[in-house]
Parts: C-alpha cells; sequence; structure tokens
C-alpha cells in the first residue's frame, strides 16, 4: 500500500469548499485540520502510485483556495 501526506497551507475562507472538494477525491483516506505552519493534512492512500500521483498533481491542483501544497511520499 502506497501512502503520501499532503500539507495545504489554504486561504481561510474557502477552507471549507477545500474539505468538501477533498472529500471527493478517491485517494483520500483522512483530512485533518491542523494548527501550525500548515492549515490542512491529507493522508491518501492507494494501492496504485498513479492514483495518488493524480489525486496531488491533477485533483487537488484544482482546489480554488489553496495557496501552498507540500507532498510528502511514504516509501517501504
Amino acid at each position: 500500500m502506497n501512502e503520501a501526506y499532503v500539507l495545504l497551507n489554504v486561504d481561510y475562507k474557502h477552507q471549507k469548499n477545500i474539505i468538501e472538494q477533498t472529500k471527493k477525491i478517491p485517494a483520500v483516506k483522512s483530512i485533518k485540520t491542523i494548527y501550525g505552519i500548515y492549515d490542512i493534512l491529507i493522508i491518501l492512500e492507494s494501492d496504485n502510485m498513479q492514483e495518488i500521483k493524480r489525486a496531488i498533481d491533477v485533483d487537488l491542483h484544482n482546489i480554488d483556495g489553496i495557496n501552498n501544497l507540500t507532498s510528502l511520499i511514504s516509501v517501504n
């Protein structure tokens, strides 16, 4: 199982919509609102690394209000 962690800085006015849109992405396992440098933590999981790549490169990049995205890919 491949896993990735995505940290987002978002425009606060769009945060609720970003969370709702993110829930629709098939590879999303969990979404957490966090405090500190980042605003949202998304955990992606899939047997197919291409699905994770698509979720990050296409699905997340198409959501309005994300100011910065940092991806951390877990390797086994």
